[in-house]
């Protein structure tokens, strides 16, 4: 493990030679790595020309490199530098503010050099790609194709770091056994809190408890007293049918003469 010691040997600010050594551990672990990662995308679209040019070119196409929705890849690219076949007239274009594309008519497939120069004092300076331009067939339908890349810079410098996240980059620390410390925040909409509706206040008057209970109480009694009155008459024909049978039959017997 390393001890850090004066010129002379002696070690300074009177500190032991264990308390430097944890002291060297401890800045050790504090150390960072820092991390901006930023993507592009590289695509073309072709189509076939329906009258063909007098340079017997069949196809018009073009050519882009773009960033991700929303972001502002010109603030850390430089220049975008297209290396097309040697048989156009202009076989190297150089695009220095977006849009990044170019738009030129041809015959024939070939392997494009692509080269995006970053706005960066120190390396990396820039990034090569190559990209297979395809044509379609006579009749065929046009093309559209894209892929993306993922840019990674370790540890840039302050200038460049802050122009890669003002492009959209994400910024993370690691630490030194790559274990993640802190990261720019994902962007989310704050949810609106859902509470219940509070009960409206109501309009009716206020009805004693009370006097509802007595109201009700009376209502039933009377009730009661109503069907009760109404068994008693529907008994009563009945009792009055049965006495005057009884009457007739007693009138009847005595009515027959003795023998």
């Amino acid at each position: 493990k390393a001890v850090v010691s004066t010129q002379s040997g002696h070690y300074g600010r009177g500190l032991m030679k264990e308390e430097l050594v944890k002291k060297n551990e401890n800045s050790q672990t504090k150390k960072k790595i820092s991390k901006v990662k930023v993507s592009l995308t590289l695509g073309h679209t072709a189509s076939h020309r329906d009258v063909i040019t007098s340079n017997e070119f069949t196809h018009d196409w073009s050519f882009y490199v773009r960033g991700e929705a929303g972001t502002r890849i010109q603030s850390y690219i430089e220049e975008v530098v297209f290396e097309l076949h040697t048989s156009f007239d202009n076989p190297v274009q150089t695009i220095r503010k977006p849009p990044y594309e170019i738009h030129e008519q041809g015959y024939g497939t070939f392997i494009m050099q692509v080269e995006v120069r970053f706005k960066n004092k120190r390396e990396p300076k820039k990034i090569q790609y190559t990209y297979d331009l395809l044509l379609p067939g006579r009749g065929g339908a046009p093309i559209k194709r894209s892929r993306k890349e993922i840019l990674t810079f370790t540890n840039p410098n302050g200038e460049f770091m802050s122009k890669l996240i003002e492009g959209g980059g994400a910024l993370h620390h690691f630490d030194t056994k790559g274990n993640l410390l802190t990261g720019a925040a994902p962007k989310t909409e704050a949810v609106p809190s859902i509470e219940p509706p509070k009960p409206k206040p109501s309009s009716a008057p206020n009805i004693n408890t009370a006097e509802i209970e007595k109201k009700s109480a009376k209502k039933h009694s009377k009730k009661t007293e109503k069907v009760a009155d109404i068994k008693k008459k529907e008994k009563r024909p009945i009792e009055e049918d049965a006495t005057a049978k009884k009457h007739k039959k007693s009138s009847k017997s005595s009515s027959v003469a003795p023998p």
